[in-house]
This record gives C-alpha cells, structure tokens and sequence, in this order.
C-alpha cells in the first residue's frame, strides 16, 4: 500500500531500523513478539529499512525464508498502523504487505507532521552519487529481479547470497557523530524541516535534530520519539 497523504507521527510512535533479519540475527522476531503480547506498546510503528537481510516480493527464495516475519508484521498491521521505509536491502514490498504503508526509495525523505513540527524520514541511502543511484535502480527494477529468480533454479544464486549476508559483519561506530550528522543535516537544507531521523548507517546516536536509529541487530535498542530515548528489547 503506498501512500498520498501527510502521515502524523504519534505521541507513542516507535522507530526500529537495521535488524539484518536472518537466521543468525532474530532481533526484529523477538521486538514483533514483544508487540504482539502488549509487552511493547505503542499504536504507530516506523520500519526505517533493511529489517530483512534480504527481501524482494519476485525473489522466492527470500520470501520463503522470511514468511514468519512477513506474516507476523501482516498480523500486527491490524492492529498497529505501520509505516515501511525501504532500505538497500528490502525493496518491491507492496505485494507482500496490504495493510503496511510502502514508502520506496524515491519518495524519501519522506516529509511528516510531529507537534508543530516537520520531520525529515528516510533509510538513508539517499543523497548518493551517480554509480550508487544506477545500481539501486537496475537492482530495483522488476524485470531485472523476475529474471535473476528465473536463473536461480534450485535456488543456487540465493542460497549464495545469503551464506555471504550470514557471514557479513554489519555492526560498527561512528568516530566522529557530531561532524557526521552536521553533514547529513546539510543534505536536507532544502527540505525545511526541524528534526530528521534515518537508519542505514547504524550509528545510533543523535544531535540535535539529527537522530540515526541504531541498527536493531547490533544493540537490540529501538527509538521512541516522545522522549527522543533509545530503548533496549531486554
């Protein structure tokens, strides 16, 4: 479901971003799970990307691993409005969830209302140079992606694919936040807004309206915006 309307962001509103989710990190099951039995409230939930380690609606391999993920995010959306940013790792995701506001990677940032004030949304992945842009085009295109699991009998491409995401090291610090985040508050100048919250780089740390969403795999933390506070799962 995409939308066409200004999203309000909630007083109880959850951010969760980066959870890698494979069969070695089950971070973001274990969060669904916390939501689905109360022990985790709120009524608005914001998906900032990547929470698969892989996801595409014309990959079957990938959908077929993810299928628990996929159900219980289609469960909750029943009762939690969830607001889905794709990332560089989870793309062409309307077909899979009906009930979940898609925002893809060209309608972000993607601009909402908190307070009085304007909130900058995105992945993070945006602001990115020509080779970059080119590449998540071709990799997003769905021609390209119902070919690639056309070759993949036997799923041999994607069983490749994931032993390398398994393997991958994804967890990292960010030396200098305070030059970094004055560089990423620059990219939004003309964007007119006060606060700005991202994933993707999985620093999880924040000055002053900038806040990066700390990857969900690394630290099991969350962010709920009311409090501008990152909580931990455990």
């Amino acid at each position: 479901m995409s939308h066409n309307l200004t999203i309000n962001i909630r007083e109880d509103a959850i951010f969760i971003a980066d959870s890698h989710y494979n069969s070695n990190r089950q971070e973001l099951k274990q969060f669904l799970l916390q939501l689905q039995s109360n022990k985790i409230q709120t009524s608005q939930l914001f998906l900032l990307g990547d929470m698969f380690d892989f996801l595409s609606y014309e990959i079957s391999y990938f959908k077929k691993q993810n299928q628990d993920i996929i159900n219980l995010l289609n469960e909750l959306s029943y009762k939690i409005e969830i607001i889905y940013l794709e990332g560089n790792h989870d793309f062409s995701l309307g077909k899979l969830f009906s009930n979940i506001t898609i925002i893809p990677r060209e309608q972000q940032p993607l601009i909402c209302n908190y307070d009085k004030e304007k909130v900058a949304l995105a992945h993070g992945d945006i602001f990115t140079p020509f080779n970059y842009n080119l590449y998540t085009n071709i990799i997003r295109n769905r021609f390209f992606l119902k070919l690639l699991n056309k070759i993949d009998i036997n799923s041999w491409l994607s069983k490749r694919v994931d032993n390398w995401l398994l393997e991958k090291k994804i967890c990292s610090q960010c030396d200098d936040f305070d030059k970094f985040s004055k560089k990423r508050i620059d990219l939004y100048k003309y964007h007119n807004v006060q606060m700005i919250i991202e994933g993707h780089f999985h620093h999880g740390d924040l000055k002053s309206n900038y806040i990066n969403i700390p990857s969900l795999a690394c630290g099991g933390e969350y962010f709920r915006i009311k409090n501008k506070f990152f909580e931990n799962l455990n």
